[in-house]
Parts: structure tokens; sequence; C-alpha cells
């Protein structure tokens, strides 16, 4: 993997990549201690993207939560109509078919940033940081349960991870 430039783009590329290249997902408190680091960069960057997994050693699975990722793009302009196509792109359904706590999610999860505004780049990571504690790991933990019938033994095996990404 390439290094980009810019503060933000060399702090994810120290953090998420090994010394041989290989790429290393974050754990939870891991994604916190970055997220202060790219808060404290002062900046922005062309997007960010944080994707959750789960994995667990003894059941030997995985599961990766694509529509759950965090996608921020920053772009120069945009207006109201833009914000709901890429929100519409994003959870690929039409606006109308969105149901209000859809959009709620898409509003956090799939947020855009004025290319220059690094009070609300940072304010929109912030949102996702609290989504995130406060909802999004116990909701995807939910879907863990029944998609691989985790058990009561199987949970000290298993852990959240976070694929990073930024340009």
């Amino acid at each position: 993997m390439k290094k980009q430039r810019g503060k933000i783009n060399e702090i994810i590329y120290k953090n998420t990549f090994y010394l041989s290249g290989n790429r290393n997902f974050v754990t939870i408190i891991g994604l916190e201690r970055l997220i202060g680091k790219i808060i404290e960069a002062n900046e922005t960057t062309e997007y960010i993207r944080f994707t959750p997994f789960y994995r667990n050693s003894r059941l030997g699975s995985q599961i990766e939560f694509d529509e759950y990722m965090f996608y921020l793009e920053c772009r120069e302009n945009f207006s109201e109509e833009d914000i709901k196509n890429h929100l519409s792109e994003c959870m690929d359904k039409k606006n109308n078919e969105m149901t209000e706590e859809e959009i709620r999610m898409a509003e956090i999860l799939y947020p855009l940033c004025k290319t220059k505004d690094v009070e609300d780049y940072k304010q929109l990571i912030l949102t996702y940081k609290t989504f995130l504690n406060q909802e999004l790991i116990l909701f995807l933990f939910n879907i863990v349960k029944k998609e691989i019938k985790l058990i009561e033994d199987d949970i000290p095996f298993g852990y959240f991870c976070f694929e990073v990404h930024s340009g």
C-alpha cells in the first residue's frame, strides 16, 4: 500500500500497517486512539473510512459489516440534493424508500464535509465515535450472535476490529 500525503493519511498509515506492508486491523480501543490522533491533526482528508469486522478465533469465523462502515467524504461544494443522492447511493436505497431510522443512520455513517471545514470534519468523526460506542457495536453484536450462533462460551474468543482507509 502506498503512503498518501497529509497528516491524517500519515497517521493512518503508521497506525494500520506493519513494517512488512501488511494491513493491521485496529480494535475498538485502537480506533478510539486513532480518532484522537486524527482530531489532533487539525486538517481534513479527501475521505476516511472505518469498516467494522467481527472475528472469533474459536469458531474460525469473520463477519465484515460493509453496510455499516463509516465513510466521510470531503468535497469542495455540495448541495442538499447532493447529500440526499450520496446517502441514497451509500444505503443502496431510494430516498423515499428509507425509514427515518435508516436516514438517521445514513447521516451518521456516510456524511459529507466541505474540504476545508476542519471543525465540521472533527465533529462528524466524533459523532460517529459516540454512535459506535452507544449503539452500533451492540447492534452489530446482535447480528453476530444470530449469524454465527454465538454462545456464551464463544464470547471470550471474539472481538470487533476495523479496517481503516483514507485518501
